[in-house]
């Protein structure tokens, strides 16, 4: 079946050895592809991935502009890029709509990075520019692998009322609503009108059948198959969904019907 990656990293040529090494020491993972565009493509052929989701973060509202200069300069027929925001951008409206005149489908948000409580009518402005270009906001969600920062931000009740203030706001959040927050993600996420993806929901973290249970509780429909490469591999993750206790039917729409659906793709 066809497979879309709806959570990818990539990185200016320039950057992509030292954000790499970064993701390297502060994660302590092997990545998956050398965090270029290109490798990026490489790896889809090697792993049978037909389209992949580049999200990427700015941590500064400084590099909001540089990074959705060089999305708007992807142009790959197997790519869709974010964009870029930051809640303390001076110009969020204006920077929206450009991306969106640019065919820029949604932007990537990560409040425990970007220092911010995602739920602070500060970013409200974000949110309603969104909305009203309806694109998508596509979230961290929970716990780090990472130590630092200290204070995690992106919680499952923090997202939902983000939710409940926009729900019109297209909304995805990553590692199945809130990594390593499972019973949070259940008692304030699951069954909400929003996508969640399922990187980084590994074995010793969320055992099978609780995954499967919390996918149908939520509705098969609003799942995304995600990998979080070049930290997260895809092959693994994807023999892991395969294999839950799941319907084919089931495992086609997380592995690309509802993705195509979200991002209005063929």
């Amino acid at each position: 079946m066809k497979v879309i990656d709806c959570h990818a990293h990539c990185f200016t040529d320039d950057l992509a050895e030292r954000a790499i090494a970064r993701l390297v020491s502060g994660y302590q993972v092997t990545p998956s592809f050398d965090g270029t565009v290109a490798d990026l493509i490489r790896q889809m052929d090697r792993d049978g991935i037909d389209t992949s989701v580049i999200v990427p973060v700015a941590t500064k509202p400084s590099q909001v502009r540089p990074i959705n200069d060089w999305v708007l300069g992807i142009h790959h027929s197997r790519v869709i890029p974010f964009g870029a925001m930051h809640p303390d951008y001076p110009e969020v409206a204006e920077e929206t709509a450009r991306l969106k005149s640019g065919g820029i489908k949604g932007v990537k948000l990560h409040p425990n990075w970007q220092g911010y409580r995602p739920e602070d009518p500060s970013a409200f402005p974000v949110y309603q520019a969104l909305m009203d270009n309806e694109m998508i906001a596509f979230f961290h969600g929970g716990d780090e692998l990472e130590k630092w920062p200290t204070e995690i931000l992106s919680t499952p009740k923090a997202l939902l009322q983000v939710h409940e203030r926009f729900p019109q706001m297209k909304l995805v959040i990553a590692h199945m609503g809130g990594f390593r927050m499972w019973d949070d993600v259940e008692r304030y996420l699951i069954g909400r009108d929003l996508f969640m993806d399922i990187s980084f929901t590994m074995p010793e973290d969320l055992p099978d059948d609780r995954l499967a249970r919390m996918i149908r509780a939520h509705g098969v429909e609003k799942i995304l198959f995600a990998s979080d490469s070049p930290c997260g591999p895809p092959v693994p993750q994807l023999n892991r969904l395969l294999s839950l206790p799941l319907t084919d039917e089931e495992k086609e729409f997380i592995c690309w019907k509802n993705a195509a659906r979200l991002l209005g793709i063929e």
